[in-house]
């Protein structure tokens, strides 16, 4: 005689086996892919710290040259302050610096400077230019003394420009690195 709960059980635990495996098989090739995820995670979340922590580098060493080049800055037209008081006492008591210069040249010349102000200022104001009635006088339009004073504040300008140049050539450099 054929033994049904023996063959039942059999069976049963055959299936539960069966099925034990299956669970096991696919619970484990789950934990390997969630593992593959966290390592990727992980290495990504490295590779952005790592990216924060340059930027921060590169935005701090910036905020450093942009400050030594304000303190130059600074001090460089404080000096140069200094020299134009002492230039101006100086040609006070000169008697060449009343002298007129030759008006081409200084139509030439003040002709120059203010086509540099106006392509630095913004063109567009809304209303018509003014433009400023180039009268023939007698009188000067520039002394000897005038371009005196417009030397040093040029070349202090020229030593800020050359300096914040600097700046920005460290700056690259300092983010190329």
């Amino acid at each position: 005689m054929i033994n049904w709960f023996r063959i039942s059980v059999t069976a049963f635990t055959a299936v539960f086996i069966a099925l034990m495996i299956f669970l096991a098989f696919h619970f484990y090739g789950k934990s390997v892919e969630a593992k593959g995820q966290v390592s990727q995670l992980q290495s990504d979340n490295a590779l952005q710290s790592e990216t924060i922590s340059t930027q921060a580098f590169n935005f701090q060493r910036a905020n450093q040259i942009a400050g030594a080049a304000q303190l130059y800055a600074v001090q460089i037209v404080g000096k140069s302050q200094e020299r134009e008081i002492e230039y101006r006492t100086i040609i006070k008591s000169d008697p060449a610096s009343g002298k007129c210069v030759d008006s081409s040249v200084a139509d030439r010349l003040l002709g120059y400077t203010k086509s540099l102000r106006t392509s630095a200022m913004h063109s567009d104001t809304g209303q018509p230019s003014a433009e400023s009635s180039a009268t023939t006088s007698t009188g000067c339009r520039l002394t000897y003394g005038q371009v005196v004073y417009w030397i040093d504040p040029l070349l202090t300008a020229i030593d800020q420009l050359n300096n914040q140049l600097d700046g920005i050539k460290q700056a690259e450099e300092a983010r190329q690195k």
